[in-house]
């Protein structure tokens, strides 16, 4: 029998294969692990560095790809009251998590199928268009309501034209919340982030009783200026976005691994993966992981990323396919177990470091990992 395998020879049952060394799990996939005490960590962290003002929490996109019901009860049960959410059908996951007490925003506010779901999950709308104020006003007179302004971005949000308009649209039901969102906040010293401070504070001239909100992640850390009564962090609560001030310790929240499916070795002049875009200078030995764009893992990796297994970086050769790709082991100290994991995202291969290199940005490297991959949350850190 084969060191490797062990093979049934019972005819009544179902053949079945084990792998030295291999747990059952680690051969089933790449896996992600949510640290929640994480996520917690960061929120007090940002609730102190924003001392005079609210921090609420954006958990649209599955909360980052961190999973919404569990991050938002975790934050719930830290005290967080105020929740963002991209589109109504993500309210009832979050909805169910937090109990009825939470305010639940709706960046997206009114779409087609919209009022019946936020009704449904008590959730509250914030206006982007003069039409959807009067449709909702007309509706929903005594519910809750938010405005959102554009002062610049161009994206999406009621024009400063509108404020006047606006004004005398809700002079007698005020939004709960007047926000809007900064173009360049991850850039310090652009002018364009005092151009917008300043649109922003003529529409909460306009709105004495509302709440107001124009700092997420970014432009929280540019000052109190910017933090007005409620800021709205999405990334940094995972541990990931621009650069921080120094005194905000914030650490990634999840680990993304895969296993080892194969090492072998390769001569000089050997290629690896799809069009041969790799040839090896020198004898070399490689290690086919069980990850690739399919699992949300980017392309753009091919021949540039890396991962970290636990003796060493192992950087990825040949092109990322759909279900695989290739790392160089050679400088390990020994070639990684069959089964053994290699992490993408975590606290050795980092985030930002890793979407640096994969050319984009932390925020679309969790949001985009796919349901092959499987999760556990972990509560403690």
């Amino acid at each position: 029998m084969s060191p490797s395998s062990a093979i049934s020879n019972d005819d009544t049952t179902p053949t079945t294969f084990s792998v030295s060394g291999a747990a059952p799990e680690q051969l089933n996939g790449p896996r992600s692990v949510v640290h929640l005490g994480t996520i917690a960590a960061n929120y007090r962290a940002l609730c102190d560095f924003c001392s005079t003002s609210e921090t609420g929490a954006v958990v649209k996109a599955d909360a980052y790809g961190h999973g919404a019901a569990q991050v938002a009860a975790k934050l719930a049960s830290e005290g967080c009251e105020t929740f963002f959410i991209a589109y109504p059908r993500e309210g009832e996951a979050v909805r169910n998590a937090v109990g009825p007490d939470k305010r639940i925003f709706v960046f997206h506010g009114l779409t087609n199928d919209s009022p019946e779901l936020i009704i449904q999950h008590d959730l509250t709308p914030i206006c982007n268009r003069v039409e959807e104020v009067k449709l909702w006003l007309e509706a929903y007179p005594d519910r809750p309501y938010g405005l959102h302004f554009d002062t610049g971005i161009n994206r999406l949000g009621l024009r400063l034209s509108d404020l006047e308009e606006v004004q005398r649209l809700t002079s007698g039901t005020p939004p709960v919340l007047v926000m809007s969102h900064l173009a360049c906040a991850d850039q310090p010293e652009h002018a364009m982030n005092a151009q917008q401070l300043e649109k922003f504070r003529e529409v909460v001239a306009a709105f004495p009783e509302s709440k107001a909100s124009l700092s997420a992640t970014a432009a929280s850390y540019l000052g109190p200026d910017y933090h007005f009564d409620l800021i709205r962090p999405g990334i940094a609560l995972y541990g990931g976005g621009p650069a921080r001030p120094p005194e905000l310790r914030l650490k990634p929240a999840m680990s993304v691994t895969a296993p080892v499916l194969n090492v072998f070795n390769v001569e000089a002049g050997e290629h690896t993966g799809y069009g041969a875009t790799f040839e090896a200078k020198y004898p070399m030995t490689l290690a086919t992981v069980s990850l690739g764009y399919a699992d949300g893992y980017l392309r753009s990796a091919s021949n540039y990323g890396f991962g970290m297994h636990e003796r060493g970086p192992c950087p990825i050769v040949g092109r990322v396919s759909m279900d695989l790709m290739t790392v160089d082991v050679t400088d390990l100290p020994e070639p990684p177990a069959i089964g053994s994991h290699i992490e993408f995202i975590g606290p050795k291969a980092g985030l930002e470091i890793q979407a640096e290199a994969l050319g984009t940005i932390g925020y679309e490297l969790t949001s985009r990992l796919g349901g092959r991959i499987s999760r556990e949350w972990q509560d403690e850190d």
